[in-house]
């Protein structure tokens, strides 16, 4: 470019090379810091209260239906259907049963993410809160 052709530039157009390679930059930036955010989240502890095994009252013996509601990924905050939450007897005791619960994939196309939600009976009340890793 010679001495002249600098001079022929417009404000204008100046202004919109900076302005777009500032928004790339910031771009940049931002995913640099999700990367990073997600780099340390990969095994995190369960919070008290949070399982994926629990024990509810027996419904004669049986387990009884169980229903998992409000279940969200917590890095990509996917709603997961409470359909494909899968509810597994494991143990029994007097009056009370074990269950396990885990994510049936094949159910949903499901991102790699810890999924938190709760679990009801019947009648509408939250028995457990469930934490569930899935598409890892």
């Amino acid at each position: 470019m010679a001495e002249n052709d600098l001079v022929r530039l417009r404000p204008r157009d100046v202004a919109k090379v900076w302005g777009s390679a500032l928004g790339q930059l910031i771009d940049l930036w931002r995913a640099a810091m999700m990367a990073l955010m997600e780099l340390g989240s990969g095994e995190q502890p369960i919070p008290s209260g949070q399982f994926n095994r629990f024990k509810v009252p027996s419904a004669n013996g049986r387990m009884p239906r169980l229903i998992a509601r409000d279940v969200v990924g917590e890095a990509f905050h996917q709603r997961l259907d409470g359909r494909a939450v899968v509810f597994t007897q494991v143990g029994s005791g007097s009056g009370s049963v074990t269950v396990e619960c885990s994510i049936d994939e094949a159910f949903q196309p499901i991102q790699g993410d810890t999924y938190c939600g709760q679990v009801v009976s019947e009648d509408g009340t939250v028995v457990a809160t469930v934490r569930l890793d899935a598409g890892s």
